[in-house]
């Protein structure tokens, strides 16, 4: 299977027919799990700024970064060095390092909290912005599903939204330890910002490894556990890793997962499950499943 196969959707040709635009999301969510956006209205500006910030906080001594250390899944937010977390628990840990941001917006006065104005400025833009695309999309897929406008979004008031900045560390593509290890993400979708080094890998169906290719103009959007649930197993939550190919060149990502807030109960929503069968899930709420997997992440 060859990087092409993971669907590329155009959404400034469907912005002005969103049935058309959440079909396309929807068959790809379907299909891979997986899919590259072009043109989504975000702007290119946002993005250059946050790549910059997270070039320049990953490239500062260790003891400043190991000052705003992660130490509380609960809170999930501060800096992970290489080799303290591992995506995939009975493996290596990842060798990549990460800032991560949950629930920004609420913690953009704590500035013990941030490495400087400037970084949290910069991620804040992003978070927002990302925010509101993540909705979109969500509305678009949850039309196909029966469901009324703004449905997903009463349930994704930001508590569990998390941006994060990615840095892999040059690496040869022969290297066994994983920059990111195989995993499935935890949430509703993940929007991914690549910097064109590429190393995403998605899991076939034949469980080859497919490289999705890394276009800075593009967006990769994939479908985590949770919306897995609520469409009873129509979207897929496809495993997923990340192997850097290039020796000497580092790799800077961004993602921002969309998950629902703490107090959401996900079940198969009754327009998914056939009738007088049974769910293919049983009820969870959000905090008891991403809590279960960051906890495993983290040993």
């Amino acid at each position: 299977m060859s990087e092409q196969s993971i669907p590329l959707i155009d959404c400034c040709s469907m912005r002005l027919d969103p049935d058309t635009l959440g079909h396309s999301l929807c068959a790809a969510a379907q299909g891979h799990g997986f899919m590259r956006l072009r043109n989504t209205g975000l702007d290119a500006t946002l993005l250059q700024r946050a790549f910059a910030s997270s070039q320049r906080f990953f490239a500062l001594p260790e003891a400043a970064k190991d000052r705003l250390r992660y130490r509380d899944i609960q809170r999930n937010h501060g800096y992970v060095a290489v080799g303290q977390e591992a995506l995939d628990p009975l493996a290596a840990a990842d060798r990549k390092e990460s800032f991560t941001m949950r629930d920004a917006l609420r913690r953009s006065s704590n500035d013990a909290a941030w490495p400087d104005p400037v970084f949290r400025d910069d991620a804040l833009d992003l978070f927002t912005a990302a925010r509101a695309l993540a909705a979109d999309l969500l509305d678009a897929m949850g039309r196909c599903l029966g469901l009324k406008p703004g449905h997903f979004a009463q349930h994704h008031q930001g508590e569990n939204q998390t941006l994060r900045f990615l840095h892999y560390p040059p690496q040869h593509s022969g290297d066994a330890v994983a920059g990111a290890g195989a995993h499935t993400d935890y949430g509703s979708i993940t929007l991914l910002w690549q910097d064109g080094n590429p190393g995403l890998e998605v899991s076939a169906a034949d469980s080859t490894w497919m490289p999705v290719t890394a276009d800075p103009d593009t967006v990769v959007v994939n479908i985590g556990d949770l919306l897995e649930r609520w469409s009873n197993g129509l979207f897929r939550s496809t495993l997923h890793r990340v192997r850097p190919r290039h020796p000497q060149r580092s790799r800077y990502a961004i993602a921002f997962f969309s998950d629902p807030d703490d107090t959401v109960l996900v079940a198969p929503l009754a327009g998914c499950v056939p009738a007088h069968q049974t769910p293919l899930y049983a009820p969870v709420t959000a905090r008891e499943h991403i809590l279960r997997k960051l906890a495993a992440s983290y040993g």
